[in-house]
């Protein structure tokens, strides 16, 4: 079949989307068929249950089993700033700097103890692919890494997954919006993941973009923010996404920054602090706050960080019964009751309890 870009002929990239991405969810139909998910981290398939299938996927892997991970589990995120050309012949489209960034990376997950992972690199453009296992093969680790387009991805999945988007300054308004309609291609490409994913492009213009691309750079954002805020508000995050919620992440209400928001669609407003030791020392500004969050209409829930580190299913079990009669009346499912009960169980006896 020819392929090529002009004269209104299918190129490589829509050729390779239009050959692997049609049983992907398109319609509600389509979302409320797919029920369970065990494959991904939360972190990583909470953000296709958010904005692809409609919260409507049960979560059923703990984001602790991952924890031993020498690369560490969960989505992670690698900025670079690069220039999205055009491939060989004016086909499809390349980012040389994010390419770079990619095999450093990929060097890095080799050098320390994770030989044992399975790798893979997933980009939506063909020319992105050539340039990637070219340059694999220059580091004689082309053999260690599969390195394809979303399409080509799909039905497969590795450890580890490198997702090079390639969009950045010098890439085309079409060729954007392709990437993000469907957003099919963006579900197939980070779902490929069981344990941990790296993002590695161009956060700041993903965030230009109007569609999935923007809602993934808003992700990556929120991620990163409690990577490097605290450990334990990384692990409620996990949790609550399991449970099927969606938290907001350090909103502001008035002059505060508050950890987490859960929102319901009858204006019930929950605020969650937690806690670490620096707390015992700011024992009244911390009821300060709390009294203007409660005059602005928020319940306020503290919650010490060694729970949530310890014994977090009965963090999110308190916090289920102050939410549960608000997200169902929004239409919410209370997900992963059953789940959570199990993890605490098995955490019990790992725990010697």
């Amino acid at each position: 079949m020819p392929r090529g870009g002009k004269n209104g002929v299918i190129d490589d990239d829509a050729f390779e989307a239009l050959s692997g991405t049609e049983s992907l969810p398109r319609r509600r139909a389509d979302v409320l068929m797919l029920d369970e998910h065990f494959r991904s981290h939360p972190q990583i398939i909470g953000f296709s249950n958010r904005h692809i299938y409609l919260q409507r996927l049960e979560l059923k892997k703990d984001p602790s089993w991952g924890q031993s991970l020498p690369v560490g589990s969960g989505f992670h995120v690698r900025p670079v700033r690069g220039t999205a050309r055009r491939g060989d012949n004016g086909r499809s489209w390349q980012n040389e700097e994010e390419a770079a960034a990619v095999i450093e990376l990929i060097q890095q997950l080799r050098k320390r103890d994770s030989r044992s992972l399975s790798l893979g690199v997933v980009t939506p453009f063909a020319a992105q692919k050539d340039n990637l296992r070219e340059k694999l093969e220059g580091f004689r680790l082309a053999s260690d890494v599969l390195v394809d387009t979303a399409s080509g991805f799909q039905g497969d999945e590795r450890d580890v997954i490198i997702f090079s988007p390639v969009i950045a300054k010098g890439i085309t308004s079409p060729a954007s919006r392709w990437v993000e309609s469907p957003p099919n291609l963006i579900n197939v490409a980070i779902t490929r993941a069981r344990e941990a994913l790296f993002v590695v492009g161009d956060i700041d213009y993903c965030l230009q973009q109007e569609g999935i691309l923007r809602k993934l750079a808003l992700y990556c954002n929120d991620i990163e923010l409690l990577r490097k805020t605290s450990d334990a508000e990384l692990e409620l995050f996990s949790w609550m996404v399991v449970k099927g919620w969606d938290p907001k992440v350090h909103p502001r209400v008035g002059d505060l920054e508050v950890d987490f928001i859960l929102d319901s669609s009858n204006g019930d407003r929950l605020a969650i602090e937690v806690d670490g030791r620096q707390h015992t020392n700011t024992i009244e500004q911390d009821k300060a706050r709390d009294a203007y969050l409660q005059g602005q209409g928020y319940v306020v829930m503290r919650i010490p960080a060694r729970e949530v580190l310890e014994t977090p299913f009965e963090v999110v079990h308190r916090i289920a019964q102050i939410v549960s009669r608000s997200f169902q009346a929004a239409g919410g499912r209370g997900q992963g009751d059953e789940f959570l009960a199990e993890a605490g169980r098995r955490r019990g006896r790992e725990r010697g309890q």
